[in-house]
């Protein structure tokens, strides 16, 4: 399956793009990090939103400022050294045109997540996002914007998920309740021009009611609230409570080729169990460790376990695990499991292992 667009944009911040962009702002790599990864799922999320006016989303995307088409992460760094970079400067403009009067609320958002001073989200935010229209614009230019939409807004929970909750309300406010003290009080009653009494009858009777009905639902047992879920049964009524006792799956080991960091398709269905409880339980933190037999140059070996920690991060992030509940490394040789002087032992050591426990 090809990858989603917020997996193909967080893939494009790899160590490489991160020292550089981190060198320019002269910040650590690990704040820098944190920023980014959480700087393309909010302008996502503000494409999302302009997805229902296709006249607003060509509009944002004409923003971009020209040349972007072709921009790196090395061109943006370089751009930071020239308070007139036409990079920083269309980037600063396209944040205005997507988020519009709530810019600053999304800002200081995302510097409070991330942990970012708001300056340098804000800086994050501009230089993150000529990179996201560039590919959007792409592949508008195969798809159109309809066919981009509908990638998008079929990728709306993941983007949601890797959000925190304060920058997700910015984007999404949430529409206005009504007070629910009680179905018959919470109805609007119109005052009549006339003297009758009727208005003071209806006023009584609907008090009385309510009354009824909050004094029922006071009586009513809390033990009836709280059921046990069945082990792998979906029930509507799971509370907190019954996510929190639910019993966490074991580590599992993904499987991988020689040579290859491609998840094997055995292993996805291991994969799809482990990021649907994550995702149930905003409590579990999850941990990936690459590892690799010991056939070839130890150096390679490394690089080749980060890239299938690459892969399996990438597939949980798609599967709406927010990044920065994944922590994640490769470790090459080190750590076998099995006895690499086989077949069938190296074959054990190639594999990612995912791990999840609550905070």
């Amino acid at each position: 399956m090809a990858d989603t667009i917020l997996a193909s944009l967080l893939g494009m911040v790899d160590e490489h793009s991160v020292g550089e962009v981190a060198g320019a702002l002269g910040e650590s790599k690990q704040s820098v990090s944190r920023g980014m990864q959480l700087a393309i799922p909010a302008l996502l999320a503000g494409m999302v939103r302009k997805c229902d006016d296709p006249d607003a989303f060509r509009k944002v995307l004409d923003f971009a400022p020209a040349g972007s088409r072709d921009v790196s992460w090395s061109g943006i760094a370089k751009g930071l050294a020239d308070p007139n970079s036409p990079l920083i400067s269309g980037g600063k403009r396209l944040l205005s045109g997507l988020f519009g009067t709530s810019e600053n609320a999304v800002t200081s958002a995302a510097s409070a997540a991330s942990g970012v001073k708001p300056t340098v989200m804000s800086t994050l935010l501009s230089m993150v996002a000529p990179m996201v229209m560039a590919f959007l614009s792409k592949r508008v230019g195969t798809e159109g914007i309809s066919g981009v939409c509908s990638a998008l807004q079929r990728e709306t929970a993941a983007i949601r998920n890797a959000l925190p909750a304060g920058l997700t309300d910015i984007i999404w406010p949430r529409a206005a309740t009504v007070g629910a003290a009680s179905p018959v009080v919470a109805q609007a009653v119109t005052a009549e021009k006339s003297s009758s009494r009727w208005p003071w009858a209806l006023a009584i009777l609907a008090a009385a009611l309510g009354l009824i009905w909050l004094f029922s639902h006071m009586r009513r047992p809390t033990t009836a609230e709280i059921q046990p879920v069945p082990s792998g049964t979906a029930s509507r009524l799971a509370t907190e409570t019954d996510i929190a006792k639910r019993k966490l799956p074991s580590d599992i080991d993904l499987k991988f080729d020689t040579g290859s960091s491609k998840l094997r398709p055995e292993s996805q269905e291991q994969l799809n169990n482990m990021a649907a409880t994550a995702a149930a339980d905003p409590s579990c933190r999850m941990k990936v460790g690459g590892y690799t037999d010991n056939v070839g140059n130890a150096d390679r070996n490394l690089q080749l376990s980060q890239r299938r920690v690459k892969t399996v991060v990438l597939a949980l992030v798609s599967k709406g695990i927010s990044p920065d509940r994944i922590k994640a490394e490769g470790y090459g040789e080190e750590y076998p499991i099995a006895d690499n002087s086989t077949a069938a032992g190296r074959a054990q050591n190639r594999r990612v292992s995912v791990g999840i426990a609550q905070k």
